[in-house]
């Protein structure tokens, strides 16, 4: 008996069966394969095993709770900022300092992404012929990387590393919602399966290869499994398992209407933080302490100059002659202005746009995002509304930024189905109309626009389709803001988001 590892109740599993091993862990979303993904992680953990996740949704930075685990790439939870250009710098201190790492790329760019995995892994690989330590790469959403009938260097890079690590000590963990996507050359080689329910008949078909049943067999077992069960698939062994409960905070976890509060996490040491900033050939920093003053302090002097505004605009509305006066455009730049005559228009300017925007409220077709959301409130409503919550519109500012970093021709084809919504466009209609080559969008489709339910793809008798999915987005987005946002609240959600949304594009 070597060193156990606590994966279920039902499975008797050691810790050397890992070691250059190829695992997959399949299954649709609320089958309970992120929480298998993540009891794995956290027993590899315990026993100090070095490890990279490829993060492409934040979720993993709750293994903090219990371990001490670098988080690198751009995300709300990272402890380290990184582009490209320190991908190798963070593989070298993570398989030669043994620091495992979470590579949280939310925040990239589908290219940055692919470019940052190719550099990374490409250095791992390099590393490991000369260190010969045991060493896994936790892929999740794998089919994004190493899709079926597509060949790219990505690809390659992630299948040798599968395939061909266990020399090296490379092993790898393979996470995918859908398993007919995956290369197939790689599920079959994976050497340890568990395999979740599915429901898509062309992920069926891929268990159907992969478990020595009747088709028909195969769709019972499956079709039966409930959350967290799956078929644990080992050489000749076969076992239904029931996966236990991860220990540390899911960050992914399915939104419901109880209040879920983000734990303490554990940081890392500063001698990793040090390295890594050497490794970078970064300059000592200051105290956070210091930074986060300085930003205080910034604040302070927005929310003065903010106040001091408004004291100037309620006195222009409490002045008499101001509900009388009429209003005329301010004098073009450079030109002289003189003060109004008897019985001229009285120019009031708009001191809200010569007042800097706070952080995380960015401008809005040349008027703040507050006024924007409640001038959309009021034309909706008719009345003075207050602007939106705060929270809301910063939800919206991200949501926004998120679009504004998609390459641009996905920029194009979101703002032309939102402008045009709710009609649906064939891909050669929105090629003509966007000035994209149409191969373009064939090859290369909105992705993460489809992924984020923002566009809905429809495969028709006279091909696909694409047509905007913003009503039922928003809806979906800003649920969790109800009943206080109101029907009105949303629907003014709506209008700005589609003037942001149409804008970058």
């Amino acid at each position: 008996m070597g060193t156990p590892l606590y994966i279920s109740n039902d499975l008797p599993l050691d810790l050397e069966q890992i070691i250059g091993q190829c695992v997959a862990i399949l299954g649709i979303r609320g089958s309970g394969k992120s929480n298998t993904a993540g009891v794995l992680f956290e027993e590899l953990l315990k026993h100090n095993y070095p490890l990279s996740i490829v993060d492409i949704d934040g979720e993993y930075f709750g293994l903090k709770e219990k371990f001490e685990i670098l988080v690198v790439g751009s995300g709300e939870g990272v402890e380290i900022e990184v582009d490209v250009d320190c991908a190798e710098e963070i593989a070298h201190v993570s398989m030669e300092k043994n620091v495992p790492v979470v590579l949280d790329l939310s925040g990239f760019l589908s290219e940055e992404r692919t470019e940052f995995l190719k550099r990374y892994l490409t250095a791992l690989w390099n590393l490991a012929g000369t260190l010969r330590r045991p060493y896994i790469i936790g892929i999740e959403e794998a089919h994004e990387f190493i899709p079926q009938g597509v060949r790219t260097e990505l690809k390659e890079m992630i299948a040798r590393v599968a395939l061909r690590g266990r020399k090296r000590g490379l092993g790898a963990i393979i996470i995918s919602q859908r398993s007919a996507k995956v290369e197939k050359d790689v599920l079959s080689q994976a050497g340890m399966l568990f395999l979740h329910r599915v429901v898509h008949e062309a992920d069926m078909r891929v268990y159907g290869e992969l478990l020595p049943w009747k088709k028909n067999e195969v769709r019972e077992m499956i079709g039966a499994l409930e959350t967290g069960d799956c078929m644990y698939v080992n050489g000749e062994t076969i076992l239904p398992i029931h996966v236990r409960e991860r220990e540390t905070f899911h960050a992914g976890f399915t939104p419901a209407l109880e209040v879920v509060v983000t734990p303490q996490l554990r940081q890392v040491s500063q001698s990793i933080i040090q390295a890594v900033q050497r490794a970078r050939g970064d300059a000592p920093k200051t105290s956070p302490v210091s930074g986060l003053d300085q930003e205080v302090a910034r604040l302070h002097a927005v929310l003065a100059a903010k106040e001091t505004q408004i004291e100037d605009l309620e006195e222009l509305r409490r002045t008499p002659s101001h509900s009388s006066a009429q209003v005329s455009p301010a004098p073009a730049k450079g030109e002289p202005s003189s003060p109004p005559t008897a019985g001229e228009p009285v120019s009031i300017p708009n001191l809200a746009a010569q007042v800097p925007q706070p952080c995380g409220l960015s401008p809005l077709g040349g008027e703040g995002l507050v006024r924007s959301s409640e001038t959309a409130l009021r034309e909706e409503s008719g009345d003075g509304i207050a602007p939106l919550p705060f929270v809301v519109r910063r939800h919206i500012d991200r949501l926004a930024a998120r679009l504004e970093k998609q390459g641009l021709p996905d920029r194009r084809v979101a703002a032309f189905l939102i402008g045009r919504s709710p009609h649906s466009y064939s891909v050669g209609q929105i090629a003509a109309w966007t000035g994209l080559a149409r191969g373009v969008i064939e090859d290369s489709p909105p992705r993460d626009l489809l992924d984020l339910g923002l566009i809905v793809r429809e495969r028709r008798t006279d091909g696909v389709h694409y047509r905007s999915n913003l009503k039922a987005f928003v809806a979906q987005q800003f649920d969790i803001y109800q009943p206080d946002l109101g029907q009105r609240g949303l629907h003014a959600v709506i209008q700005i988001l589609r003037e942001r949304l149409a804008a970058v594009g």
